[in-house]
Protein backbone atom coordinates (compact mmCIF):
# COMPACT_ATOMS: atom_id res chain seq x y z
CA UNK A 1 0.00 0.00 0.00
CA UNK A 2 1.03 3.92 -0.90
CA UNK A 3 0.41 7.09 0.94
CA UNK A 4 -1.60 9.55 -1.51
CA UNK A 5 0.74 11.96 0.26
CA UNK A 6 3.95 12.79 2.15
CA UNK A 7 3.78 12.88 5.80
CA UNK A 8 5.73 16.58 7.42
CA UNK A 9 7.06 16.85 10.64
CA UNK A 10 8.93 19.99 12.09
CA UNK A 11 12.32 18.33 10.38
CA UNK A 12 11.23 15.08 8.91
CA UNK A 13 9.18 13.80 6.33
CA UNK A 14 7.66 10.21 5.77
CA UNK A 15 7.10 9.14 2.15
CA UNK A 16 6.66 5.92 0.58
CA UNK A 17 8.89 3.34 -0.01
CA UNK A 18 10.60 3.37 -3.74
CA UNK A 19 12.78 0.88 -5.18
CA UNK A 20 15.57 3.08 -5.04
CA UNK A 21 15.36 2.87 -1.47
CA UNK A 22 16.13 -0.69 -0.87
CA UNK A 23 20.35 -0.44 -0.36
CA UNK A 24 19.65 2.51 2.29
CA UNK A 25 16.69 0.25 4.19
CA UNK A 26 18.96 -3.04 4.05
CA UNK A 27 22.24 -1.76 4.82
CA UNK A 28 20.17 -0.05 8.27
CA UNK A 29 17.88 -3.16 8.98
CA UNK A 30 21.09 -5.92 8.28
CA UNK A 31 23.42 -3.88 10.16
CA UNK A 32 24.70 -5.96 13.40
CA UNK A 33 24.15 -2.70 15.54
CA UNK A 34 21.67 -1.06 14.03
CA UNK A 35 19.05 -3.76 13.36
CA UNK A 36 20.14 -5.55 16.32
CA UNK A 37 16.50 -5.41 17.60
CA UNK A 38 14.83 -5.86 14.21
CA UNK A 39 13.25 -9.17 13.16
CA UNK A 40 15.04 -8.63 9.99
CA UNK A 41 18.10 -11.08 9.64
CA UNK A 42 21.71 -9.82 9.72
CA UNK A 43 22.84 -10.12 5.69
CA UNK A 44 24.48 -13.62 5.54
CA UNK A 45 20.92 -14.85 6.62
CA UNK A 46 18.55 -14.02 3.97
CA UNK A 47 16.96 -16.92 2.48
CA UNK A 48 14.64 -16.55 -0.88
CA UNK A 49 11.89 -15.37 0.87
CA UNK A 50 13.07 -13.01 2.76
CA UNK A 51 14.56 -11.41 -0.61
CA UNK A 52 11.32 -11.81 -2.30
CA UNK A 53 9.49 -9.96 0.15
CA UNK A 54 12.33 -7.25 0.20
CA UNK A 55 11.72 -7.34 -3.76
CA UNK A 56 8.26 -6.76 -3.32
CA UNK A 57 8.28 -3.90 -0.39
CA UNK A 58 6.45 -1.47 -2.38
CA UNK A 59 3.59 -3.49 -3.85
CA UNK A 60 2.58 -5.38 -0.21
CA UNK A 61 -1.06 -5.60 0.22
CA UNK A 62 -0.81 -5.72 4.18
CA UNK A 63 0.85 -2.25 4.98
CA UNK A 64 2.48 0.89 4.33
CA UNK A 65 6.35 1.08 4.24
CA UNK A 66 8.02 4.68 4.12
CA UNK A 67 11.49 6.12 4.05
CA UNK A 68 12.29 8.71 6.92
CA UNK A 69 14.04 11.66 5.14
CA UNK A 70 15.30 15.10 6.84
CA UNK A 71 12.68 17.35 5.30
CA UNK A 72 15.30 20.40 4.50
CA UNK A 73 18.02 17.90 3.13
CA UNK A 74 16.31 14.69 1.64
CA UNK A 75 19.07 12.78 3.47
CA UNK A 76 17.50 9.20 4.72
CA UNK A 77 17.63 8.58 7.99
CA UNK A 78 15.54 6.10 8.77
CA UNK A 79 12.19 3.94 7.91
CA UNK A 80 8.75 2.90 9.35
CA UNK A 81 5.78 0.80 8.65
CA UNK A 82 1.95 0.70 9.42
CA UNK A 83 -0.04 -2.41 9.30
CA UNK A 84 -3.86 -2.27 9.53
CA UNK A 85 -6.40 -4.87 11.09
CA UNK A 86 -8.76 -6.02 8.63
CA UNK A 87 -11.16 -2.84 9.68
CA UNK A 88 -8.33 -0.21 9.57
CA UNK A 89 -9.38 0.40 13.34
CA UNK A 90 -5.73 -0.51 14.77
CA UNK A 91 -2.49 -0.31 13.05
CA UNK A 92 0.55 -1.91 14.06
CA UNK A 93 3.99 0.41 13.72
CA UNK A 94 7.30 0.02 13.27
CA UNK A 95 10.20 1.97 12.70
CA UNK A 96 14.21 2.15 12.74
CA UNK A 97 16.45 5.20 12.95
CA UNK A 98 19.74 5.08 11.41
CA UNK A 99 22.43 4.51 14.24
CA UNK A 100 23.91 8.10 12.88
CA UNK A 101 20.99 9.85 14.07
CA UNK A 102 19.91 8.24 17.28
CA UNK A 103 19.18 9.86 20.14
CA UNK A 104 18.01 13.18 18.32
CA UNK A 105 14.35 13.09 18.45
CA UNK A 106 13.86 11.77 15.26
CA UNK A 107 12.12 8.36 16.56
CA UNK A 108 10.02 10.25 18.53
CA UNK A 109 8.61 12.58 15.71
CA UNK A 110 8.29 9.65 13.44
CA UNK A 111 5.94 8.38 15.77
CA UNK A 112 4.00 11.14 16.51
CA UNK A 113 3.49 11.44 13.04
CA UNK A 114 2.22 8.22 11.89
CA UNK A 115 0.05 7.93 15.23
CA UNK A 116 -1.47 11.29 14.03
CA UNK A 117 -1.85 10.24 10.63
CA UNK A 118 -3.51 7.02 12.06
CA UNK A 119 -5.99 8.45 14.00
CA UNK A 120 -6.56 10.78 10.96
CA UNK A 121 -8.01 8.03 9.13
CA UNK A 122 -10.30 6.77 11.94
CA UNK A 123 -8.50 4.25 13.86
CA UNK A 124 -8.73 3.52 17.40
CA UNK A 125 -5.81 2.57 18.79
CA UNK A 126 -1.88 1.65 18.02
CA UNK A 127 0.36 -1.39 18.76
CA UNK A 128 4.13 -1.64 18.53
CA UNK A 129 6.07 -4.60 19.86
CA UNK A 130 9.63 -3.75 21.13
CA UNK A 131 12.23 -6.00 22.38
CA UNK A 132 12.27 -5.91 26.19
CA UNK A 133 15.91 -4.66 26.10
CA UNK A 134 15.45 -2.60 23.78
CA UNK A 135 15.63 0.16 26.13
CA UNK A 136 15.45 3.52 23.83
CA UNK A 137 12.59 2.13 21.92
CA UNK A 138 10.79 1.34 25.48
CA UNK A 139 11.39 4.80 26.39
CA UNK A 140 10.04 6.26 23.24
CA UNK A 141 6.99 4.78 23.41
CA UNK A 142 6.31 5.49 27.16
CA UNK A 143 6.91 9.14 26.55
CA UNK A 144 4.51 9.22 23.84
CA UNK A 145 1.60 7.27 26.12
CA UNK A 146 1.89 3.44 25.04
CA UNK A 147 1.30 1.45 27.53
CA UNK A 148 2.43 -2.79 28.26
CA UNK A 149 -0.47 -4.48 27.27
CA UNK A 150 1.22 -7.83 27.25
CA UNK A 151 4.57 -9.70 27.40
CA UNK A 152 5.54 -11.40 23.74
CA UNK A 153 8.30 -13.03 21.72
CA UNK A 154 10.36 -13.20 18.10
CA UNK A 155 13.01 -14.26 16.69
CA UNK A 156 15.03 -12.61 14.09
CA UNK A 157 14.20 -14.02 10.36
CA UNK A 158 15.93 -17.26 9.61
CA UNK A 159 18.08 -17.51 12.35
CA UNK A 160 18.36 -18.26 16.29
CA UNK A 161 18.33 -15.02 17.57
CA UNK A 162 14.99 -14.39 20.12
CA UNK A 163 14.04 -11.44 21.96
CA UNK A 164 11.27 -11.39 24.98
CA UNK A 165 9.06 -8.21 23.68
CA UNK A 166 6.16 -6.10 25.14
CA UNK A 167 3.54 -5.40 23.09
CA UNK A 168 2.53 -1.63 23.76
CA UNK A 169 -0.88 -0.38 22.98
CA UNK A 170 -2.35 3.20 23.22
CA UNK A 171 -5.69 4.46 22.45
CA UNK A 172 -6.35 7.06 19.57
Amino acid sequence: MKLEQTLYGKRICLRSYEKKDLIFLTDMWFDEENGKYLSDPTKEYVDDVYQKALDTLGESEYGYYFVIELEDTGERIGSACLFPDENKRVYDIGYCIHKSRWNQGYGTEAVVLLCEWIQENGAEKVTAEVAAENAASNRLLRKLGFVIEKTSEFKKHNMDVRFDSYIYGKEL
